[in-house]
């Protein structure tokens, strides 16, 4: 049992690593000219301040890992 839970946290603490190298990438990027506020990402179609993306991917992947830190831990759900 232990094996599965290890197995069932590994790809939601992976997904939340880069997902918040992502982030990283979003917040501390400030396009080729250099100004702040001159940044976005497209999202369906529509564009987005990359900073606001980036702080929510941040926001997010610590959702993850801590969910699969408490996988292995056994403190979120009971097996």
């Amino acid at each position: 049992m232990k094996l599965v839970r290890y197995l069932s946290s590994v790809p939601l603490f992976l997904v939340g690593v880069l997902l918040a190298l992502y982030g990283l990438v979003a917040l501390l990027y400030t396009g080729e000219g250099g100004h702040p506020g001159s940044t976005y990402v497209t999202l369906s179609g529509r564009h987005f301040d990359a900073h606001r993306v980036g702080a929510v991917s941040l926001l997010v992947a610590l959702a993850m890992i801590v969910a699969g830190v408490a996988v292995v831990r056994r403190r979120l759900f009971h097996s």
